[in-house]
Order: C-alpha cells, then structure tokens, then sequence
C-alpha cells in the first residue's frame, strides 16, 4: 500500500502536478483524523455503555437489599406492636383495670426479656464501597441518598433497649419469677422451651404479688416506653426507605 502511493506521488511530481499532490496529501491526513475520531468516539460509546451496564446492575441489587430491608423492619415493627399490646394487658391487670388468669397474665409476658432489633442488608453496598464501584452510579445526588440510609443512625433505641433489658429488667426478673419464655419464629426449638416449671421446688408468684411490686410496674412502662422510641425510629427509616426506592426506580428507567 505504501509503494502504491509513493508511486501516485512520483507520477504526481513527474507531471509537475504538486498542487494537486498537496491537495490529496491534505484529503489523506483529514481521513485518517476522521477515522481515529470515529475510534476514538466507538471505543467511548463502549466504555460508558459498560458503565451504564454496571450502574444498572449495581442499582437493582440495592433495590432487592432494600425491599429485603422493608420485609425485615416491617415484621419487626409488627413484633414491637404486638409485644406492646402484650405488655399493656399486663399493666392493664396491675393497676386492676382488667381481670384474668394467672396462665393467661403469664402468657402474655412472654416478649418481657426479648430483644429483636431490625438490622440493615449492607452487602451489595459494602462491596461497592470497598472495590470502588459505587462511582460507577452517575446520579451523585442518588449516591448522597443511598450513602445516608446505610450509615443511618437509628441504633440509639435500639441499644436503649438492649442495655435496659438485660441490666434492669432481666436481673430483675430472674430474680423475682419464673420467667415465661417465648419460641416464636424459632424453628427446630420447640422443644426448648418445654422444661417443666411446675416441678420446681419454687412456686410462681401470683398476680396479686405481680400487682403488690411497684418496680416491676415501672420497668414495664419503661419498656414500652422504650418500644415506643424504637418503633417511631423504625417508622423513620421506613418512610425513607421508600422514598429512596423511588429515587432508584426513577435512575434505572432512564
């Protein structure tokens, strides 16, 4: 190829036609300035269609782990009310406001020393936090927005409970009573929970002593009390979960 414009070239000059020699040396040199513009462009148009590519995988991954995290934070909010309601019925028996069997007030103590908190699913986000890939979402406002919700801090209540349940009501209580125990949700330990309590030496005390201890009143109101906290934080967090979902949605439509 290049002998074959050399020799167009000698014939050119042989003819004493260097006018139109320039003309096409300039016509080649403005073909290949377009066809590497035209490389350059495909190989850009490829490396941003792998970036959309990865964005658009990336995004639908964090929308499977949040509506994972709705599912979660919403069983656990249903749990929190139905253990209130629980409790409730107990303060409702030791103030005298309502009238039961000892089985039934007993029963519904049984959430009393559980501690069930809602955790975040922060293995799509971790991961791309630590390879990078988190650049690859082109929405830096999107980017703000998912950032925030996983470095929420809704734990304050949770830890409130935590620390009252275990260092207040539960020395309390282990102390005071036989302790009610629950196995909801727990597969494979139904038995775990069928040790008689009626072969014990120690007898459980009765609603009238229940009734006659004011601390045991107080830690009940306190835990729901902090039941409350933790449901309002939780309400919080779902209310942005939502909205950050749709925020998701609206980027992987484009």
């Amino acid at each position: 190829m290049i002998k074959f414009f050399r020799k167009i070239r000698q014939n050119l000059l042989s003819e004493g036609k260097t006018g139109k020699y320039i003309k096409y040396a300039f016509g080649e040199i403005v073909l290949v300035v377009i066809g590497i513009l035209i490389a350059l462009s495909i190989n850009n148009w490829n490396e941003n269609r792998k970036i959309i590519v990865q964005e658009q995988f990336i995004l639908k991954r964090l929308k499977a782990d949040i509506n994972t995290d709705i599912s979660s934070i919403v069983t656990q909010m249903e749990y929190n009310n139905r253990s209130k309601k629980e409790l409730t019925f107990v303060i409702d028996v030791i103030l005298g406001n309502t009238v039961t069997d000892l089985q039934n007030f007993r029963k519904n103590l049984r959430g009393l020393l559980a501690v069930n908190f809602f955790n975040h699913n922060k293995t799509t986000f971790n991961n791309i936090v630590s390879s990078g890939q988190i650049e690859y979402i082109q929405n830096k406002i999107l980017t703000d927005s998912i950032t925030k919700y996983y470095n929420n801090n809704y734990k304050g209540w949770d830890s409130a409970m935590s620390d009252y349940t275990r260092n207040i009501m539960a020395p309390f209580m282990l102390n005071f009573d036989h302790v009610p125990q629950s196995n909801d949700g727990l597969e494979g330990y139904e038995n775990f929970t069928k040790v008689d309590i009626n072969k014990s030496k120690i007898n459980s005390k009765s609603i009238k002593e229940y009734q006659d201890n004011v601390f045991f009143l107080n830690i009940l109101r306190q835990k729901i009390f902090v039941s409350e906290g933790q449901q309002m934080e939780y309400q919080k967090l779902k209310i942005y979960m939502e909205q950050l979902l749709k925020q998701i949605d609206s980027e992987i439509k484009k």
